[in-house]
């Protein structure tokens, strides 16, 4: 009779190291078979802090080890470097005895339109084709409500995909391949957190350019921390699967963008922005200041999605947070 760790279900994570990857692979620990596996394993990343730290086993294992199942003792085994733009490179990890789940959580978002289409489009048709070589595991795919394009969004009801920039459509096409395999998606829209390197710099670059905050405030939108998105993902691998199904994942109640940002200029030390509203020469000064208008529309714009169902799947309560803890000093 299988007890204890072995009883436990075999999960890899893919981009274990990143702003949320290292969130999931620690949500997940003491109640799944991590396999964390990364580019650079081990390494302090580019996002922040290095992988998740404090566990009780934390290695960095060989391929061969992998011959008699999903290593670890109820902790994370980090899994030597993968490269998910490699053919094949998954595959000695995806074969191992046990794995029930893959969490997909490889993305990149810059400007590159050939990185966008290597990373996100084929190292995903990748992912879905060893998946398929190796028994259909379950896969989850962290994807992004940017898929969506510009807005206004506003709660329930269909968006269609509209993807406004070189990265959101190829993970657009990402999300379709996973879909298409019978995977789940997750969509979160703006993340802050430890790492974070580009809502609260994006947003203090927005302030610097136009010389205030563009329009009056009020845009209101889904915002969730890198913690408890990791939850939410780690959540949704150890409860039923949900075949071909995309989730928000948000904290319940959206936040208009005026709190955001007195948040975060409190934190950083800075002046509150004086509200602009709708100036032509705001909008021109961040064009000029290389801001796509998709990314000026992100944070001026309503951009809210209904994300109780992922809570109630995964059997979380619903988060949330005061504003003025948004950010910290």
């Amino acid at each position: 009779m299988t007890t204890g760790v072995d009883a436990l279900p075999g999960v890899v994570v893919l981009g274990s190291s990143g702003f949320i990857g290292r969130r999931i692979a620690a949500s997940l620990d003491g109640k799944a078979r991590v396999a964390a596996l990364s580019r650079k394993p081990g390494l302090r990343n580019a996002d922040g802090p290095a992988g998740p730290q404090g566990h009780n086993a934390t290695s960095t294992v060989a391929d061969n080890t992998l011959q008699h199942g999903l290593v670890g003792h109820g902790t994370i085994d980090h899994i030597a470097a993968r490269d998910i733009r490699v053919p094949g490179t998954l595959l000695p990890v995806l074969r191992a005895p046990g794995l029930s789940t893959v969490v997909h959580a490889v993305s990149y978002v810059g400007s590159d339109p050939v990185l966008a289409r290597e990373v996100n489009e084929d190292g995903t048709r990748n992912v879905v084709e060893q998946c398929r070589q190796s028994g259909n595991p379950r896969l989850i795919y962290l994807g992004t409500a940017s898929v969506h394009g510009m807005g206004p969004h506003r709660g329930g009801g269909a968006h269609p995909l509209r993807p406004a920039s070189a990265a959101s459509a190829a993970r657009a096409a990402a999300e379709r391949m996973v879909l298409d395999y019978g995977g789940e998606v997750v969509r979160p829209n703006l993340v802050f957190g430890d790492g974070d390197r580009w809502l609260a710099p994006g947003l203090l670059r927005i302030i610097d350019a136009a010389g205030g905050w563009p329009g009056d405030g009020t845009a209101r939108l889904s915002i969730i921390d890198a913690g408890s998105l990791g939850a939410l993902v780690a959540g949704l691998a150890l409860a039923q699967a949900q075949p071909g199904q995309a989730f928000y994942a948000a904290y319940p109640d959206p936040v208009p963008v005026s709190e955001l940002v007195e948040s975060l200029c409190r934190a950083a030390g800075r002046p509150l922005p004086r509200l602009l509203g709708d100036v032509p020469e705001a909008w021109q000064a961040l064009l000029d200041a290389g801001f796509s208008r998709h990314q000026i529309d992100l944070v001026t714009v309503d951009h809210f999605y209904p994300s109780e169902r992922l809570w109630r799947i995964g059997g979380l309560v619903p988060g949330g947070v005061a504003a003025a803890g948004m950010f910290r000093s």
